[in-house]
């Protein structure tokens, strides 16, 4: 699991922003507890739907296991925007849990493509997780301006 939290690429990333933890936090905070509180009344009807039609525990299983890694990125997320460096484990093991759900759910119910649709989303929030700087961080990408070029003249040369 340490090569989740401290990918290769986090000191040297292919893309560079500068996203400050603190905001990412607050974002995934507030998108994944809504989706949370979707997840359990989800929950509660697919495990109504599943005694009627009898679809099978694995959709259910991956839907209870999707709504948990949801409560863990909230969790993480309101960490992160508390200023705990702690939060990103936290919203990273949330994510590989959402991710692990929607492919059991997905195995349950036969629909594999929007899984990948799924897994690429989570990989991109992966990615700005793992990338997301506190502040005293240094930035990935600097915000001076280039310098200022020489004043070139046309002409001939003052005497």
């Amino acid at each position: 699991m340490d090569q989740l939290l401290n990918p290769s690429f986090m000191k040297d990333p292919p893309v560079k922003l500068d996203i400050p933890a603190k905001t990412l936090g607050l974002v995934c905070a507030i998108l994944a507890g809504i989706s949370t509180f979707f997840g359990v009344i989800a929950v509660l009807g697919v495990s109504a739907l599943t005694a009627v039609a009898g679809t099978g525990p694995t959709f259910l299983v991956g839907n209870v296991i999707n709504v948990i890694g949801s409560a863990l990125l909230a969790w993480g997320g309101y960490k992160m925007y508390q200023g705990d460096r702690d939060g990103k484990r936290f919203a990273i093991y949330g994510l590989v849990a959402s991710a692990i759900g929607s492919l059991i759910s997905s195995l349950g119910s036969g629909g594999l493509a929007g899984w990948i649709v799924n897994a690429a989303i989570l990989f991109a929030i992966y990615y700005l997780v793992v990338i997301s700087r506190f502040e005293g961080e240094p930035k990935l990408v600097t915000t001076t301006p280039p310098p200022a070029p020489t004043e070139r003249r046309e002409g001939p040369p003052a005497p």
